[in-house]
């Protein structure tokens, strides 16, 4: 069975975009359950291993300035030109490749396998959160009833959705509270990011409430509701939910910058920041250029140089990418904290510390870059911007929503489109033909949280 969880993985990586039709991965639901549930759930998580760190996250890294895009269909993106042909096989790897499915997981599971489908219910919250986030307005309860008839599905508001993440999550940990004497089958080496361990899943569905209910910001004050989520959440950067990688299953960050060199590089912005306070993390985060420098790409230059660093060892092919930390509930903390007028000095600080010790395998504490008291909110979301370097999807939903750090984008008169960094991405032309509920929405409108 690894063996065949092993080809799932590197089909879905072998065009660093995950499997285009979602075919590859579509179950038949015919099959019995006990071969389906092991399948599904390893499908699952790489699908949505590709939709967190592939070209979404590569895309979200440029508009947030941990990247600039250098050559080919990136130099479209740096200039904000992009368009409705671009995100099909984005827009299918959510939907058909990982939500469809994890709806099927979540239906076949039943009652009988309530840890299945908690694990279930919190990918499918993970994924959904994720396509609302970029793209607003989207399909979601009429989006897996095709089989009832529904072929053009209207589009959930933003905020209607977001109530249905935190159900799901709210759902998930109820059904970790069952024995596992109430499981007829139960995850093991088929759940890739937590190993059938649903004490640490229950803390994953935790810190994830915090981090949906903290995007709200603009809109309620849920700062009580976060705080109380992060104290049942993760806990320790050994109890982070990663996309497990090695020499078979490689990192994508990685595998983009072995096969397409000179697309992508680091960004001026990004690197001076690193340069400006001695981050340990620089030599982990980056490679140097052709001069042996910390180098990044200046996008107020009309020719952006090529000879800039790229990314480095914590993106090496066998390293694990993060998607739900430590230290990133530490920083919801410590912007709650602040919002809260309370001083939140010992939880940046400590979320610093745990970036460091994270990206560096224990090698530096960040002791020396730990060192705020009474932090301002620009301070805090700044010291997370750095932290997330690469988690773009995350320091891009961040920056349209607090407007920090504060980036300055790249000029229409250098060949950009747009005269702001986009604020949310266009529907898939296949989805607006299709679908009559889809509409081109302008790119400077903002999503409803960022409001």
């Amino acid at each position: 069975m690894k063996k065949y969880f092993r080809f799932i993985y590197i089909l879905c990586l072998a065009t660093l975009v995950g499997c285009k039709t979602g075919d590859d991965l579509y179950i038949d639901p015919t099959v019995p359950v006990e071969a389906n549930l092991p399948t599904l759930l390893t499908a699952l998580q790489v699908n949505t291993f590709v939709n967190v760190e592939g070209e979404l996250a590569r895309q979200s890294s440029i508009f947030v300035q941990h990247s600039v895009g250098l050559s080919n269909q990136y130099t479209d993106v740096q200039d904000y030109f992009i368009t409705e042909g671009d995100y099909a096989n984005s827009w299918i790897g959510l939907y058909t490749g990982t939500m469809q499915n994890a709806k099927i997981l979540i239906d076949q599971a039943g009652d009988e396998n309530p840890y299945y489908a908690g694990i279930g219910k919190i990918v499918l919250a993970i994924n959904i959160a994720m396509t609302t986030d970029l793209w607003g307005d989207v399909p979601y309860s009429e989006a897996f009833r095709h089989d009832e008839g529904i072929l053009t599905p209207k589009l959930d508001a933003q905020e209607e959705i977001y109530a249905s993440i935190d159900a799901l999550l709210e759902d998930a940990i109820a059904d970790f509270q069952h024995s596992e004497d109430g499981n007829l089958y139960l995850p093991g080496d088929d759940d890739l990011i937590h190993g059938g361990n649903v004490g640490l899943w229950t803390k994953t569905a935790y810190t994830l409430r915090a981090r949906y209910l903290n995007r709200l910001s603009n809109k309620a004050d849920y700062d009580t509701d976060i705080l109380d989520y992060l104290s049942k959440g993760i806990s320790a950067n050994t109890e982070n939910a990663e996309a497990v990688h090695d020499e078979d299953q490689p990192n994508q960050w990685d595998a983009f910058q072995s096969q397409r060199a000179g697309y992508i590089g680091a960004n001026k912005v990004f690197v001076d920041r690193l340069n400006s306070t001695n981050d340990p993390r620089i030599s982990y985060f980056l490679e140097k250029n052709e001069d042996d420098l910390y180098v990044g790409g200046d996008i107020t230059q009309s020719q952006i140089s090529a000879n800039i660093s790229t990314v480095g060892s914590f993106f090496a092919s066998t390293r694990s990418y993060p998607i739900v930390t430590f230290y990133e509930a530490k920083f919801i903390e410590a912007e709650v904290l602040e919002r809260q007028g309370t001083d939140a000095s010992d939880a940046l600080n400590d979320a610093i510390e745990a970036s460091v010790e994270y990206v560096t395998d224990g090698e530096e504490d960040g002791s020396s870059i730990a060192t705020y008291v009474n932090p301002s909110k620009t301070d805090i979301l700044t010291e997370k911007w750095v932290a997330m370097y690469n988690q773009s999807i995350e320091s891009y939903n961040d920056y349209r929503r607090t407007g920090i750090p504060a980036l300055t984008p790249r000029a229409e008169s250098l060949g950009a489109k747009l005269d702001v960094i986009p604020k949310r991405l266009p529907f898939p032309k296949e989805t607006t033909l299709y679908n009559p509920n889809a509409k081109f929405i302008k790119l400077d409108v903002p999503v409803w949280w960022a409001e």
